[in-house]
C-alpha cells in the first residue's frame, strides 16, 4: 500500500472544510441579520477572514505538493534514478542506414522531433521534450548535460557499442509520506532519453 492514501485523504478533508467554512458563513450571517437586523459583525468578519484564510491555505498547499512540486532528482530520499542502456540496432530505407529516424512537427513555432529508433528487437520512439541525439565527439548533449549521467558508464556504453546506443533514464517517486501527499508516491517523476549515434548521417530526418 502506498502513501498516497495520505494525500487523497487530506485532499477531501480540504474540500470539506472549505465547504464548511462557506455553509458556516452563510448561516451567521442569517442568522446575524435575523438576531440583530444588521449584516456586520466585527468579531464575525474576523472569524470569517481566519476560516478562509485556513481553508485557502490548506487548500493551496495540497496543490502545489500534488501539482507544481518539482522532482529533486538529487534527493535520493525521496526518489530513486535508473538508466538502461541498450545497443541501437540499424535500420535502413531505399539502401540508407541510420540508427534514428528524426520526424519534424509542422505545426507551431516551435516544432516538435520525433525520434524512431530500434533496440533490443523492438521500435521505439520518443520525442524532443524528452530525449535528444548526441552524435559526433560528444557523448551528452546540452540538453541532457544537467542529469546525474553515470559518465564512466556512458563512456563504457561508447566503446563496446561503436558510439551507438540508447540510455534511459527514469526517475521513480519513492513510497515514503511527503511524495504521498501530492498523490505521487511509488510512480514515474520523468524519463530522459539519450540517443548516441557516430556521425549526423546515422540519423534520417523524414
Amino acid at each position: 500500500m502506498t502513501w498516497n492514501w495520505l494525500g487523497w485523504l487530506l485532499w477531501i478533508l480540504a474540500v470539506v472544510f472549505f465547504c464548511y467554512v462557506i455553509h458556516y458563513i452563510r448561516v451567521q450571517q442569517l442568522m446575524l441579520i435575523a438576531k440583530t437586523k444588521t449584516a456586520f459583525s466585527v468579531k464575525l468578519f474576523w472569524r470569517y477572514v481566519a476560516m478562509i484564510v485556513v481553508a485557502l491555505v490548506w487548500i493551496g498547499g495540497m496543490a502545489y505538493l500534488t501539482f507544481f512540486r518539482q522532482a529533486d532528482i538529487n534527493n535520493h530520499q525521496q526518489t530513486v534514478t535508473t538508466t538502461k542502456y541498450s545497443p541501437l540496432q540499424l535500420h535502413n530505407k531505399n539502401d540508407d542506414y541510420y540508427y534514428v529516424l528524426a520526424t519534424r512537427s509542422k505545426n507551431g513555432k516551435h516544432p516538435i522531433v520525433s525520434y524512431t529508433y530500434w533496440a533490443d528487437g523492438n521500435r521505439y520512439t520518443t520525442n524532443s521534450h524528452y530525449g535528444s541525439v548526441a552524435d559526433g565527439d560528444r557523448i551528452i548533449t546540452l540538453d541532457a548535460s544537467s542529469l546525474p549521467w553515470n559518465k564512466a558508464r556512458l563512456r563504457k556504453e561508447n566503446r563496446t557499442t561503436g558510439k551507438a546506443f540508447v540510455a534511459e533514464m527514469t526517475v521513480h517517486y519513492k513510497n515514503t509520506a511527503l511524495n504521498g501527499l501530492g498523490l505521487r508516491a511509488d510512480r514515474d517523476a520523468a524519463t530522459y532519453t539519450l540517443l548516441r549515434v557516430p556521425s549526423s548521417e546515422m540519423v534520417h530526418e523524414h
